[in-house]
């Protein structure tokens, strides 16, 4: 680190306890945030429990010109073993909201969790029983628009608040969504640094079927998918246009159980990269090259990483 670096972070520190910011911790452990556990340290870790200490602490870092990644349930991400000049921020408290009506709209914070979202509005008669046993948050699920490969919850998103960074200055809007944001596995929307709220509208249906679904889906998932090991979900994309998932494919390549240092292939299902044996990131993410280079030598497919990659 040079000493300009020391200089913008020495200047950062002090810009954050000027404003307030409190639920803060320098350089901290990453593998600590993440469901997979690997990784090195960042500059920082932040809660904005409130949208005015959300908006202070992203200004503080585009003046100091440091980049900072929102992370939910860190769920669905890995960080490189490094030290890391990146600011993390949570969303907090103001941001964990759901709000029901009597009308066919629901309000929810990009901090709400997901499993409670699912299990509250199948009350209301909302079937959401597609996203049943998806961990972290709301917000995180909408900008991967998760789901099943026919069905996501971006079909039901129809706005959203959202900060976006436009000539290196914040900038709050509330935008409607089309299908032109979304698609498998992905929300787009330029300039965006975090999403803050969203609505949705959908049809009211029968809470006994919906409550059987959920049920049915969560066992599924208990039966087919590693839920006590150290992952950060299916690692890889399905293709577009495949016939094969690409779980089926890394299973015909002889990979279920495959290890490198210690990360493998989990045996339970092969779209998982566990972290078995104090893993470091590097070893997730060779693997996960190896897994790509067989798929892409055997099938001709480039996978796609579905696991957000930080610092690589």
């Amino acid at each position: 680190m040079n000493k300009t670096e020391k200089y913008n972070i020495s200047q950062f520190q002090k810009a954050m306890s000027d404003a307030g910011i409190k639920n803060i911790k320098y350089n901290c452990s990453t593998a600590k945030l993440t469901s997979i556990a690997a990784g090195g340290r960042c500059l920082c870790y932040a809660v904005a429990g409130s949208r005015e200490k959300l908006k202070k602490i992203i200004n503080i870092c585009l003046v100091n010109k440091i980049k900072i990644v929102i992370i939910g349930g860190g769920t669905n991400i890995l960080f490189n073993d490094g030290n890391l000049n990146l600011v993390l921020v949570k969303l907090g408290e103001e941001f964990n909201y759901l709000r029901l009506g009597d009308s066919n709209e629901l309000q929810v914070g990009a901090a709400y969790s997901l499993s409670k979202f699912v299990s509250k509005t199948v009350k209301s008669g909302f079937d959401f029983s597609f996203l049943a046993g998806i961990p972290g948050t709301f917000g995180g699920s909408v900008l991967g628009n998760s789901g099943s490969n026919k069905q996501g919850i971006c079909q039901y998103v129809k706005k959203v608040k959202c900060i976006l960074i436009k000539n290196n200055s914040l900038v709050e809007e509330d935008i409607n969504v089309t299908s032109n944001e979304f698609g498998y596995r992905f929300f787009s929307i330029p300039n965006l640094l975090v999403l803050t709220d969203i609505v949705l509208s959908a049809e009211r249906s029968d809470k006994k079927i919906i409550l059987e679904k959920i049920k049915s889906r969560i066992k599924d998932k208990k039966m087919i998918q590693p839920t006590n090991t150290k992952n950060a979900g299916c690692f890889f994309k399905n293709p577009e246009g495949s016939l094969k998932s690409a779980g089926e494919m890394i299973e015909e390549c002889g990979l279920k159980g495959f290890a490198y240092g210690g990360a493998r292939v989990s045996e339970r299902h092969s779209n998982f990269i566990e972290n078995f044996k104090k893993a470091c990131a590097e070893d997730i993410i060779v693997l996960a090259k190896i897994v790509k280079s067989k798929v892409k030598e055997r099938f001709n497919i480039n996978l796609e990483y579905e696991v957000r990659i930080i610092g690589f």
